[in-house]
């Protein structure tokens, strides 16, 4: 086990030893941008709790871990508060654990869980980083594991399958059915593999149907808003496709600057075009629902004796009214 304390990681962050703390076992009055710096400072220092610590700052003797990315998106942070509500509810108490490549650490971290009989594991990873190799032995433990997005790290253990290309097929289906001729697609530049296999599954979809699409790509919003005032200019255009949150946002502004017939689709991970009038029609997968069946299962499997099973996280469509 690392000798590294909450002190050390406290001292070299310039944060109190409660705030590292509360950091490290999830709780939702820690900021985003806390939480990632503690993460970060506790991935780099090869951190690994000691049980004492964390028994001391826990009420509850019942115990599931939660390995999350050290620079989560919104949808694992989303994923996070919601697991933590539930398991303060259920009576058990969270332990965030920084998710990295570094096999020490993660060995250190492991052995923890085995010494102090965590009742339960959850993994998030990031779907296009592949699975760190010691996840392989996790399942040695004994106990419950749920792999939630990114590559299984093994067989024998329960899974929800980040498919994204369901989710661009989707909402590429819709759009046919709304009988759109003419579709201005923008997919982020920023992002490669997952622009790749959403484009190809979107694409796949409309060219069937013997449908026009024009590519364009953006990694910010203005650049979204630019791209689409300039489509609404050619006049040609009845669909916007956005690949994500971002750049949904700029398309949005862009119509909302210069009314137009043109109908928004996208994809979304959060909770911005809730937070919009409802003119945009799209797929939406989200942390919260990830967490809450990720807990069902888990509590399933804690009460069950339940063969690895293998899941895909839930996608809901979101229709525009306008």
């Amino acid at each position: 086990m690392s000798d590294t304390t909450l002190h050390k990681i406290a001292t070299t962050i310039g944060l109190s030893i409660s705030t590292v703390s509360r950091a490290l076992k999830g709780h939702p009055d820690i900021s985003v941008s806390t939480r990632k710096k503690v993460l970060a400072a506790a991935a780099k220092l090869n951190y690994s709790p000691n049980p004492n610590t964390v028994y001391n700052a826990i009420r509850s003797s019942h115990f599931i871990a939660l390995f999350i990315p050290v620079t989560p998106s919104t949808y694992f942070q989303d994923f996070l508060h919601t697991a933590n509500q539930l398991a303060e509810n259920a009576d058990y108490s969270l332990l965030v654990l920084p998710l990295t490549n570094n096999t020490v650490s993660t060995t250190a971290q492991i052995k923890f869980c085995k010494q102090n009989k965590v009742h339960g594991i959850i993994i998030c990873q990031d779907p296009l980083q592949p699975p760190n190799p010691k996840f392989k032995k996790i399942k040695e433990l004994g106990i419950p594991v749920i792999v939630v997005g990114g590559n299984l790290p093994s067989t024998g253990v329960h899974y929800f399958k980040e498919d994204i290309e369901p989710v661009a097929t989707l909402v590429a289906q819709k759009i046919v059915e709304k009988n759109k001729r003419q579709i201005l697609a923008i997919f982020d530049e920023s992002t490669p593999q997952r622009t790749e296999l959403i484009l190809n599954a979107f694409i796949d979809k409309v060219a069937a149907l013997e449908k026009n699409i024009s590519v364009e790509y953006a990694s910010s919003p203005s650049e979204a808003y630019t791209l689409c005032k300039t489509a609404m200019m050619q006049k040609k255009f009845d669909a916007i496709f956005c690949m994500n949150d971002a750049l949904l946002l700029g398309a949005w502004q862009a119509l909302q600057a210069t009314p137009s017939p043109i109908d928004l689709f996208g994809i979304s991970e959060t909770s911005i075009p809730n937070l919009l009038p409802p003119t945009i029609s799209y797929a939406h997968y989200s942390g919260v629902a990830a967490a809450t069946e990720t807990w069902q299962l888990l509590l399933r499997i804690m009460q069950e004796k339940i063969p690895a099973t293998e899941n895909i996280r839930s996608i809901s469509w979101q229709e525009s009214k306008a």
